[in-house]
């Protein structure tokens, strides 16, 4: 099973669709997974020059239930 497939087995759909799954940690006391906000524009947007992404914001942890007895923290990362 690919790394991706088994986070979406139990992140929710809404994150893995928004989300880029950058990386994925195991020590023995918890999981951290790291996603970074894809990088969509609407219709109207991409035609206006005025429009510019400008990288990344900081990380945001969430800490989610435990998986397998290990604490589990999403480390979400948006778009500027």
């Amino acid at each position: 099973m690919k790394p991706e497939q088994f986070l979406r087995a139990i992140l929710p759909d809404v994150l893995i669709d928004n989300f880029n799954i950058v990386s994925f940690e195991k020590s023995a006391d918890r999981f951290d997974i790291y996603l970074d906000e894809k990088k969509v524009q609407l219709k109207e947007d991409r035609s206006n020059p005025d429009i510019i992404s400008y990288g990344f914001g900081e990380y945001r942890v969430i800490r989610d239930f435990p998986i397998r007895g290990r604490a589990t923290y999403l480390h979400v990362r948006k778009r500027k």
